[in-house]
């Protein structure tokens, strides 16, 4: 889910539930899950809502990948792919000359540049993707340096929501998912025990 997020005690509980019959790993698959839908929630989520638009457009790319009898692992995964610059609450631009200017975005840290330009002097000032393609010349032969050509036939892409997602997965994040993931563990071995009790 995010990296050194660690679960302690499992031995232990084990030994404690297979006393009263019962198999540690459903209650380790529930506290997994149950951890990555909080982090996602409360870790990542919150943070990103002031970045983007919609609630339901975080959740479509950040996706849990849950623990099941197969794997004894639980993630979120966010998506690599990039996001339309109009998708992000906040994004303006700096202008280079009369018909130029280079686009960024606010997110969780700050303004980051975003591929493409606006033509400050037009009415609608959208943001519009650049392309790159490659020529060679027929005095070399060679491949020259690639030219940058105006596309206004797609609008430009800001970062992905996994540019953010690695911003916030430092310390705090992952102290925060191990305490949870602990808490949620200690409550479910405490709750099945209590069944038998």
């Amino acid at each position: 889910m995010i990296g050194s997020v660690r679960l302690v005690g499992y031995e232990q509980a084990r030994v404690r539930l297979a006393a009263i019959g019962r198999n540690v790993d459903p209650v380790v698959r529930g506290a997994l899950n149950a951890a990555a839908t909080a982090a996602r929630r409360e870790m990542y989520m919150r943070k990103m809502l002031g970045t983007f638009m919609r609630r339901q457009f975080l959740n479509d790319r950040m996706k849990i990948k849950r623990a099941n009898t197969k794997r004894l692992n639980a993630r979120v995964i966010p998506s690599s792919s990039g996001v339309l610059v109009l998708n992000y609450k906040t994004w303006g631009f700096d202008p280079i000359n009369e018909t130029r200017a280079v686009i960024w975005v606010r997110g969780v840290n700050g303004k980051k540049v975003a591929a493409g330009f606006v033509n400050p002097s037009s009415k609608g000032k959208l943001p519009w993707a650049t392309r790159s393609t490659k020529r060679t010349t027929s005095r070399s032969g060679k491949a020259r340096n690639y030219r940058y050509e105006w596309d206004q036939r797609r609008l430009a892409m800001g970062p992905s929501v996994a540019y953010w997602f690695r911003q916030l997965s430092g310390a705090a994040t992952i102290n925060w998912t191990n305490a949870f993931l602990q808490q949620e563990f200690e409550r479910r071995i405490r709750r099945e025990i209590a069944k038998y009790h």
